[in-house]
């Protein structure tokens, strides 16, 4: 029966992206770090691949940053699964989409979208429909990827040297840019729900809107992907590096998560006075206490951890606040209808599927397992440390350890998912370490 309704579905698919003229098909997967890999195929042999199946390379869970691999592995081509609902236009070339498939073999769960489609799957049988959006703040370099080659990603300038949070000056002066850039993303099917200045040069932040929380993390994947690609045409480059510099702001990608009865759609993290509901408090208790042990799957890189650094604004401790911006946990209770968890301790540079699994995974696990709600925060959180919870790794290394040693992270998200993202944090960790910057050099050599 299965079968059946999987045989009808890609029929239907195939059948509207013939009546939509559709001429290409990107399909692709999102690697490790939640980049997209794809190919290009016209439409006939994608519904052959439809029809008889497709595979992609198994190395992407070890595909690095630069094209670098994190393990030596005899690779060979894995069977992959076409998530319909993933469809979308692809913006850049007309009558085109693209769609997301996932690993069906041995990799799928090392996927982070599959483990996260897990998690969505663990809160349905528990009663709760998940939506989520993201916020993601970005830094647009006036400087092309050739002209970063030339002087060695040494200097970077960021693109309108006068802006200033929240000024008004970057969104007149560059309106032309900016509707260009949206409308882009609209036709990727990814809808603002607002943009706006931030912390300095070329600095912006933008908003995405509430959708399921799957095709939410989706959502959040692309941004980035589009965003690049759109700046990349103007000549610019956009980061998300959490810390592009000493001389640039950290930079925030904020997963947002909030629960539904599945059964009546109703809100359930909060009630009518905007505060945690029994399930909200239980919820939020299973995200905040396991935030230490869980880290590496939010920042897994080692910039991560210089956004941390004091002086920046970004959260460093597992605390939770109504309202709060200091907090790693910002509580948003009114509208009820609004209601929303906004995660703050990750940077830009976050795979969105690891975030919202580990937000939804640890949460459900604080609701299954009645976990007490330690104390809010209601002052400035950033220092704020609850002796029962501990510290927030401040490195890479220090986070793939407490991943290595938390029971309840294979329970959560599975063992093999687990020990995968253990192993890449540390060959990324290995990897950084034998590498010395002109800082460092410029530092200590006439000092030791």
């Amino acid at each position: 029966m299965a079968e059946k309704k999987s045989k009808n579905a890609n029929t239907e698919l195939l059948n509207s992206l013939i009546d939509e003229g559709v001429t290409y098909v990107y399909p692709g997967l999102f690697d490790h770090d939640g980049v997209w890999r794809c190919k290009k195929i016209p439409l006939d042999q994608f519904s052959e691949f439809l029809a008889s199946g497709w595979s992609f390379i198994d190395a992407l869970p070890w595909w690095g940053p630069n094209d670098t691999v994190r393990d030596d592995r005899a690779f060979k081509s894995e069977i992959c699964e076409f998530d319909i609902s993933s469809i979308r236009d692809f913006p850049f070339e007309p009558d085109s989409v693209a769609i997301v498939a996932d690993y069906a073999g041995e990799n799928m769960d090392r996927s982070a979208r599959s483990v996260l489609r897990t998690q969505i799957e663990k809160a349905k049988k528990m009663g709760f429909d998940v939506l989520g959006a993201s916020e993601f703040e970005f830094i647009v370099l006036n400087q092309s990827g050739d002209e970063l080659n030339e002087f060695g990603y040494d200097s970077v300038t960021g693109y309108s040297p006068e802006n200033r949070c929240w000024s008004g000056v970057l969104p007149s002066a560059s309106a032309d840019l900016l509707a260009r850039y949206e409308e882009t993303l609209s036709d990727g099917e990814i809808d603002l729900h607002h943009i706006c200045s931030e912390l300095g040069p070329g600095c912006l932040e933008a908003s995405l809107p509430v959708k399921p929380l799957l095709r939410a993390a989706d959502d959040a994947a692309f941004f980035k992907l589009f965003t690049r690609s759109f700046f990349i045409q103007e000549s610019k480059t956009a980061s998300f590096m959490a810390q592009l510099s000493d001389n640039f702001p950290g930079l925030g990608g904020h997963p947002i998560i909030s629960l539904r009865d599945r059964n009546t759609g109703k809100p359930l993290l909060f009630n009518r006075s905007g505060k945690l509901s029994i399930i909200g408090k239980k919820f939020v208790a299973g995200i905040v206490r396991l935030i230490p042990e869980l880290t590496a799957l939010y920042a897994s890189n080692i910039n991560s951890y210089r956004r941390y650094a004091p002086g920046n604004w970004a959260p460093r401790t597992a605390t939770w606040g109504y309202g709060n911006y200091t907090c790693g946990l910002r509580l948003v209770g009114e509208p009820i209808e609004q209601g929303r968890l906004e995660f703050r301790l990750p940077g830009a540079d976050v795979n969105p599927f690891s975030a919202f699994s580990m937000m939804l995974g640890a949460g459900l696990y604080g609701i299954k397992n009645d976990w007490n709600l330690p104390p809010e925060t209601k002052k400035v959180g950033r220092e704020q440390v609850h002796s029962d919870i501990g510290m927030v790794p401040r490195n890479l290394l220090e986070a793939a350890v407490a991943l290595s040693g938390s029971e309840v992270a294979p329970e959560i998200f599975g063992k093999k998912y687990i020990e995968h993202c253990v192993a890449c944090c540390i060959h990324e960790d290995e990897h950084m370490r034998s590498h010395v910057s002109s800082y460092e050099r410029e530092r200590y050599l006439f000092h030791v």
